[in-house]
């Protein structure tokens, strides 16, 4: 097995022990109990339990990545791609929707934990804008990094609670604030003489 295979299994497992017992009661001890595993050899993937938030973004990522159409790239608008790769990671996401309720949880007493989660999403959003070439060298690029995550904060917390079919009501949403952010971008673009 692959190093970067047994990684994202160990996440995954984390991922299961956080849905059973909750992210506070979580630890690299319990992780090491439950896969048998010395924990000496699970420091060698995870240097702290926040570590494995920062593993399972990527691991996401590399699903989304793995997924996302590029042929389509170009004959796409920058906002139905940017919706198809958020979509992505919503799904993908889907079977640690509980784990990550847990992990929500705790932002208030843990800001570390927010910190850390905020870092991975923004780095996550920021390859979505690059690969969609959202980006146009101007001053509107920094309104589209924070709006973006604004959208995707907002965008997770209905995700979290949506029993829909097909995640119906999320993807409503996504595409209400999507429609409307590209709206202003063209508005201001259409205004301003820069």
């Amino acid at each position: 097995m692959k190093s970067s295979d047994k990684k994202f299994n160990l996440v995954k497992s984390s991922f299961n022990i956080i849905e059973k017992s909750g992210w506070k009661s979580f630890s690299l001890q319990k992780l090491s109990y439950a896969e048998k595993i010395p924990i000496n050899e699970i420091k060698i993937f995870f240097k702290s339990e926040i570590t494995i938030l920062d593993e399972f973004s990527k691991m996401i990522d590399i699903k989304v990545e793995k997924s996302f159409d590029y042929e389509e790239l170009t004959n796409t608008s920058v906002k139905d791609n940017l919706f198809e790769l958020i979509m992505l990671r919503l799904e993908y996401m889907q079977p640690y929707r509980n784990a990550l309720k847990s992990i929500k949880s705790s932002f208030k007493s843990d800001p570390l934990v927010a910190k850390s989660v905020a870092k991975n999403v923004m780095n996550s959003l920021d390859f979505y804008l690059e690969l969609t070439n959202a980006f146009n060298d101007s001053f509107l690029d920094i309104f589209k990094k924070k709006s973006i995550f604004l959208i995707y904060s907002y965008i997770f917390m209905i995700w979290l609670e949506d029993d829909s079919d097909e995640l119906s009501k999320t993807m409503s949403e996504l595409d209400k604030l999507l429609t409307f952010s590209e709206k202003i971008a063209l508005d201001f673009k259409t205004y301003t003489p820069f």
